[in-house]
């Protein structure tokens, strides 16, 4: 089984609330409909999600700092973004459902507790492609957090049968520093012990660059293979799909010694 993840910063604008990249959407799509292995589609909340997250301080628990109407507020800008992209894979003859997050999972202190897979597996067994997102999702202790769509990749890789993991980003992969200088390559391959140098704090609600790292190291084991690569150019994710190695590979230390 593959996973995929297309980024909140590949499908919006992260910089304008609620501007979707339609086109860019509907290319990856028909991209992903070339595949005919089983795949479950991740997708990030990009600008409509994450610049009123962040105003109104969702991920410190709800009726703290904001509103519990914000929290539906958010949700229901999050959904629109997602019938965009069931829409787009629908125009692409690719039979798929959306499931959100923020209706099944369960946070407690911030962290994931609760992502049934039966529904997922029950959808994939019958030749549906299961599409879920990164949400505004119930938590025990703050009322209400974020759950990231990395956060999710990281439930189903440990959870579920999966040799591949794609990350689609807006960068051609991992990168020395970030931001990267002009002409400086990506990384083809990155091992926690690759020295990375952060220049500058993203503004992101879910936690940018770097906690997406973090999650990609976690799930890199002996049978996933997990690459991040660029979906704002055409047809780099359709051959990463049928095994191109493009972007960067994130490895463990011990995979790497392994295959060296």
């Amino acid at each position: 089984m593959i996973l995929v993840k297309l980024g909140g910063s590949v499908i919006t604008d992260k910089n304008v609330l609620l501007l979707a990249r339609e086109d860019v959407i509907k290319r990856l799509a028909r991209e992903i409909s070339s595949c005919k292995e089983a795949m479950i589609l991740v997708h990030g909340a990009g600008s409509f999600g994450h610049i009123k997250a962040m105003e109104l301080g969702l991920r410190q628990g709800a009726g703290r700092v904001y509103k519990n109407t914000d929290v539906v507020d958010v949700q229901h800008d999050v959904r629109a973004l997602d019938a965009i992209v069931v829409g787009a894979f629908h125009a692409a003859g690719m039979p798929v459902t959306s499931i959100p997050s923020g209706a099944i999972c369960l946070f407690n202190g911030g962290r994931m507790v609760d992502f049934p897979l039966d529904v997922l597996t029950h959808y994939l067994k019958i030749g549906i492609m299961p599409i879920t997102f990164g949400d505004v999702v119930m938590d025990r202790t703050l009322g209400a957090t974020i759950c990231s769509g990395d956060d999710i990749m990281r439930h189903l890789a440990k959870n579920l049968n999966v040799t591949r993991c794609i990350f689609v980003t807006q960068v051609d992969g991992i990168y020395p520093t970030f931001p990267p200088g002009d002409g400086e390559p990506p990384l083809a391959q990155v091992t926690p012990d690759t020295p990375i140098r952060f220049l500058e704090i993203e503004k992101d609600v879910t936690g940018g660059m770097r906690r997406k790292l973090e999650i990609m190291f976690d799930i890199a084991g002996e049978e996933c293979e997990v690459r991040i690569v660029n979906g704002l150019v055409p047809g780099v994710l359709e051959s990463t799909l049928h095994g191109l190695g493009n972007g960067s590979e994130i490895l463990t230390t011990q995979k790497l010694k392994r295959d060296g």
